[in-house]
């Protein structure tokens, strides 16, 4: 499970680092991982063409993390092939516990940290604890989410973590001092602190700021930033205030070097921040960083908008009556507590909250608690968003649906200018 802390939510994280893995690893002395790593990473190049190394170097703990990223992120694949990756291989056990530090991948817009629990014996529950991470005595306040990639449904004495931070002010790259802090909910709380320095410099970001725009249907959307690093690619997008519709989602969005290297939305991780509705969004790619070229090209499969004004739902949770939709949607709407489900056709499915943020009466945000979806060709899209107790009217406002207003877009940006 994905630890987020609830006032991350309103940033629109995505959580998906939580993978199901039979496979039971028996503990290893970390001394010995430390070499066997070093070892393999010059395997983990191949691993998305090589099934069975992949297969063989997941079960070393904590290399299993990083075959986990290869496999998905071209970006960690990189940074990977250019010794990006910082091993630290720091253990230290505290009480019944103990954590190894394996590597990190730090930049100065992001944070990438792998790590380890090792227990004297089976425990199911290996996901109950939070963490921070500090720069110096700096404490890093940006969206942060973290969470085991180990099997959530049987006990185990090891277990493989990772946390990600997407930053939106950079580090101090001459600070390589970092700390990160545990702190185990679970039987006698305990807090468990190990600082680490990086050997490398912390890369800096490339920096483009293109002000460039696209129109569709008389909408404009601007592409302010692009920020490159090796762990992400930033698109920062704003939407004219001035557009008579709400853009909600900009979907199948790409960065292309004129190489052809094309790099799409991170898999499994965070995706993006901020929201259209507020002005800014900013995007999540997998990272190019290790490719320079005179020419970006930024492509969107299909851009979402929904007439302004007409761009929400309204119920009452106290009557449980649905009292307002678009006419726009087919969706079949009900209230059940202060649950909020919804039945929808499946093109309306792309695993994200539909009904996020909310509204009350009074104008204060009803906070979301969380969402589930399925979907199946029989039954369709099912959707439920759990809201925060309350009694009264809210405005749920429509963070998604099929409603292109373009498709196939282009857009160039030259470097040289």
């Amino acid at each position: 499970m994905i630890d987020i802390p609830k006032d991350k939510l309103r940033q629109g994280r995505i959580d998906a680092f939580t993978k199901v893995k039979k496979q039971r690893r028996r503990k290893k002395q970390w001394q010995a991982i430390t070499a066997v790593a070093i070892i393999f990473l010059s395997f983990l190049l191949t691993v998305r063409v090589s099934p069975t190394i992949a297969s063989y170097a997941a079960k070393i703990p904590g290399l299993s993390v990083i075959v986990e990223l290869v496999q998905e992120n071209e970006g960690i694949k990189d940074a990977i092939a250019n010794e990006y990756y910082e091993e630290l291989g720091i253990l230290v056990q505290d009480k019944d516990v103990t954590i190894t530090v394996q590597g990190a991948i730090i930049d100065e817009y992001g944070v990438m940290l792998m790590y380890d629990f090792d227990y004297p014996k089976e425990k199911k529950d290996h996901h109950n604890y939070s963490v921070n991470i500090y720069q110096g005595d700096q404490l890093l306040e940006n969206s942060l989410s973290y969470g085991t990639l180990d099997g959530l449904n049987e006990p185990v004495a090891h277990s493989n973590h990772i946390l990600e931070m997407t930053l939106d002010q950079p580090l101090d790259t001459t600070n390589p001092n970092f700390r990160v802090e545990f702190e185990m909910r679970d039987g006698d709380k305990q807090t468990i602190s190990i600082p680490f320095t990086l050997e490398n410099p912390i890369a800096k970001a490339k920096i483009v700021e293109p002000n460039a725009s696209i129109t569709a249907q008389g909408q404009r959307l601007s592409i302010n930033k692009i920020i490159r690093t090796p762990l992400r690619i930033h698109i920062e997008v704003k939407p004219d205030p001035s557009n008579m519709m709400q853009i909600v989602a900009l979907d199948d969005i790409s960065l292309e070097l004129k190489n052809g290297s094309k790099r799409e939305l991170i898999r499994n991780g965070l995706v993006g921040s901020g929201s259209f509705r507020e002005g800014r969004y900013t995007l999540y790619l997998q990272s190019n960083y290790f490719y320079d070229s005179d020419e970006l090209i930024v492509r969107i499969g299909e851009i979402q908008a929904v007439p302004k004004g007409e761009d929400y739902i309204e119920v009452d949770f106290t009557t449980k009556e649905v009292l307002y939709k678009p006419d726009f949607i087919d969706w079949d709407i009900k209230v059940v507590g202060n649950d909020v489900y919804l039945n929808a056709p499946v093109k309306d499915d792309h695993g994200r909250q539909h009904l996020f943020p909310a509204e009350k009466e009074d104008g204060k945000s009803l906070e979301s608690e969380g969402s589930s979806f399925s979907t199946s060709a029989y039954e369709g899209f099912n959707y439920r968003e759990y809201y925060e107790p309350y009694n009264g009217r809210a405005k749920l406002w429509i963070n998604y649906i099929d409603n292109p207003i373009a498709t196939d877009v282009e857009l160039k940006i030259n470097l040289t200018e």
